[in-house]
């Protein structure tokens, strides 16, 4: 994740020593050789993880990918027919099939694929090709289907070059796909919309990237979401104004942060997430009996079997939201931004207010009452056994308009009765 490939491809190469046929660690090195630019290479190592597994779609589905940037259209087709077999809901490997086979001239099987993938634009385009083929054919006395010709078919902006996706990493970052933007060129309505088209399979898991920086996450009644990361809300879902829960108890004040309230989830349904500042992404967590504190202004949505409450560092530090058990936890924040230190038995931690993010485990917090940095921003101390989130750049969040607000927060550090978080 921190992208030092080398030194990754080394500890992989490691555990693989230790353990030949582990399929994770399979997977993981061809990803990194693949990241690395070996593509041959990458495309062994996923063939030995396919013999373990011969029956695991992202394999076949990541060999596909590879023969697709080698422009071995031919096998590209042999592995994603087997992809679409394996895992026959898979918009994304219908797509990525059709576009393979546009490139060995089978415009028919194109059409269908790109159907199967909801991409019905497109198979329009396969299928009038194949009619005009089919009547030059007659005037010309010519084949319908001319292998040298059809591996130059131009499919356009239409169908970006596809990439290899990790579904361990993608579980954790958000996914950038090489998308054709229209900027600067001159491109269809159909190819302007499909390029930029979020069409997810009917059987996606609990969390999913739909491409494009944007996250789905399946929602039940227990679901609370920040109406600003909202981009849309699909199914009976009911969106409530959230209220602060404190020491266990519901309070009559909205739930908010500098990025805006959070809504709390009648029914359910899907929502679609996406960050509300340029420049920020989504993080998508999962919790395993785990304690995790954060500051507000960085939390997205969260659901599942999570108990939460929301409170302040004690002593007039930032706001924070803890989540206790097991869930999902959605995350936003510059993705060069986060740093995590290791804090140990009689370790002390000493960070202005602003830097600090949050923290895994059993530390404490404490806001410095008298030390404050130039900003008029507090010190806290961290103590305990744990990990402790930082920011590097420690910039406060900013409202939408870019002017200066007051978050809504309730009793603060300096009125009498402020919130501490109970631990």
């Amino acid at each position: 994740m921190a992208q030092r490939l080398p030194e990754a491809e080394l500890q992989l190469l490691r555990a693989q020593a230790d353990a030949p046929h582990d399929l994770r660690v399979l997977k993981l090195l061809a990803l990194v050789r693949f990241k690395l630019g070996r593509l041959a290479e990458a495309r062994q190592i996923y063939r030995e993880a396919a013999q373990i597994a011969p029956e695991d779609a992202a394999i076949r589905l990541n060999l596909g990918l590879i023969a697709l940037k080698l422009d071995w259209f031919d096998e590209a087709v042999t592995e994603l027919e087997t992809t679409v077999r394996l895992h026959p809901d898979d918009r994304r490997a219908w797509s990525y099939l059709g576009y393979a086979c546009a490139r060995t001239g089978a415009r028919g099987q194109a059409a269908a694929a790109f159907r199967r993938a909801g991409q019905h634009e497109l198979a329009a385009e396969m299928e009038r090709g194949v009619s005009a083929s089919s009547s030059a054919s007659e005037v010309e006395g010519t084949s319908a289907v001319e292998p040298d010709r059809a591996r130059a078919v131009d499919m356009g902006p239409a169908t970006p070059r596809p990439e290899l996706r990790a579904p361990t990493l993608d579980a954790m970052m958000p996914a950038q796909p090489a998308l054709a933007s229209g900027a600067g060129e001159i491109v269809s309505l159909s190819a302007f919309a499909i390029a930029r088209m979020l069409a997810p399979a009917p059987d996606l898991a609990p969390l999913a990237w739909l491409g494009q920086g944007v996250l789905r996450f399946a929602a039940t009644s227990e679901t609370y979401v920040r109406e600003s990361a909202l981009l849309a809300a699909l199914g009976g879902v009911e969106l409530l104004p959230a209220r602060r829960r404190m020491r266990g108890h519901m309070l009559g004040e909205t739930l908010t942060s500098q990025g805006g309230r959070f809504l709390r989830l009648a029914g359910a349904g899907d929502l679609w997430l996406s960050p509300w500042r340029a420049g920020r992404a989504l993080f998508a967590l999962t919790l395993d009996r785990d304690v995790l504190y954060l500051r507000d202004d960085y939390v997205v949505a969260w659901g599942d079997e999570l108990v939460w409450e929301w409170g302040r560092v004690p002593s007039g530090g930032p706001a924070l939201l803890q989540f206790r058990g097991t869930g999902r936890v959605v995350v936003t924040a510059d993705p060069d931004d986060l740093v995590a230190v290791r804090l140990c038995e009689g370790d002390s931690l000493a960070v202005l207010g602003l830097r600090l993010v949050g923290w895994v485990g059993r530390v404490v917090a404490q806001s410095m009452a008298g030390r404050e940095g130039e900003s008029g921003d507090a010190y806290v101390t961290c103590t305990g056994v744990g990990v402790v989130l930082l920011s590097k750049h420690g910039e406060p969040t900013q409202p939408d308009d870019g002017s200066a607000q007051r978050c809504d927060d309730g009793e603060g550090p300096d009125r009498p009765g402020g919130s501490v978080l109970h631990r």
